[in-house]
């Protein structure tokens, strides 16, 4: 039986034992499946966050600093932050963000997808400043945004996924328990190793299947449909930061709606 620990890491992640798998059109890519099944049997899923969505200002920064740290995944990107509603029918109109304390508040400007970036403000930073919402904690979840420009509405570059993973740990890492911190830490890190692997949601719900592209080369990644996730080992050097990730959805538009389900973690042995 799979064996579960539940470590302290990201209210972002609902997470799923069983992987919903695209059905292949080849022998080998089936093959590939079944590994993929096998070796989910010896892994451990992350899940259950402690205090998810709000961090101090301080601690957002850490984001920034990485960012900086490992720009090269996405040298044309921006460093940006996006609010995702938890529930469909949850909006963003009239969601305001601002960094605050007791005597000082600062507004940080949302775009219409909910889209923000954080400035660098010493005050705030001096006066450990926090970032406040209008509205109630657990109605959205966020997490690092990182788009390279060019790329189609349907396609994530895979530099972009390596630089947001960074930007994510970097600022959860100490929510970590002590055992938990020692054993990212001697896999390399959750972004530089090929036994975590990240289910990411795709921006709709309806999808269909996902190909990693880089040139000639194309590999099927593994779905899960119902909860329109793609799940990829981001530390694959075969790959470079270019190759771009193909997201196929249901011809059905009653399908697509927003995807508000969050990322999911697994560790593998």
């Amino acid at each position: 039986m799979k064996t579960r620990v539940f470590f302290c890491i990201f209210a972002f992640l609902f997470t799923t034992n069983s992987f919903a798998q695209e059905t292949s059109a080849t022998p080998q890519a089936a093959k590939e499946q079944n590994q993929e099944q096998e070796a989910s049997a010896q892994s451990v899923e992350i899940s259950n966050v402690k205090n998810p969505d709000w961090k101090s200002y301080r601690t957002m920064l850490k984001g920034l600093d990485a960012f900086e740290k490992h720009h090269a995944h996405a040298p044309r990107a921006e460093h940006k932050f996006i609010l995702k509603p938890r529930k469909q029918e949850t909006s963003l109109t009239g969601v305001s963000l601002r960094l605050a304390t007791d005597d000082y508040s600062r507004l940080i400007v949302l775009g219409e997808d909910g889209s923000f970036s954080l400035p660098r403000d010493p005050q705030a930073e001096a006066q450990n400043a926090e970032l406040m919402i209008n509205r109630k904690k657990d109605l959205f979840r966020w997490w690092p945004l990182v788009q390279s420009p060019g790329l189609a509405p349907n396609q994530r570059r895979l530099g972009d996924l390596r630089l947001e993973c960074e930007m994510f740990w970097a600022i959860h890492y100490d929510d970590l328990p002590f055992i938990a911190r020692n054993f990212v830490r001697a896999l390399g890190g959750p972004c530089k190793t090929k036994k975590v692997t990240l289910g990411f949601p795709a921006e709709f719900m309806g999808l269909r299947s996902a190909v990693l592209v880089e040139g000639e080369r194309r590999q099927t990644i593994i779905i899960d449909a119902a909860k329109s996730l793609y799940f990829l080992t981001l530390f694959d050097p075969s790959f470079s930061d270019n190759a771009v990730i193909e997201l196929v959805y249901e011809d059905n538009e009653e399908l697509k709606k927003r995807n508000v389900n969050g990322l999911n973690v697994t560790v593998g042995f």
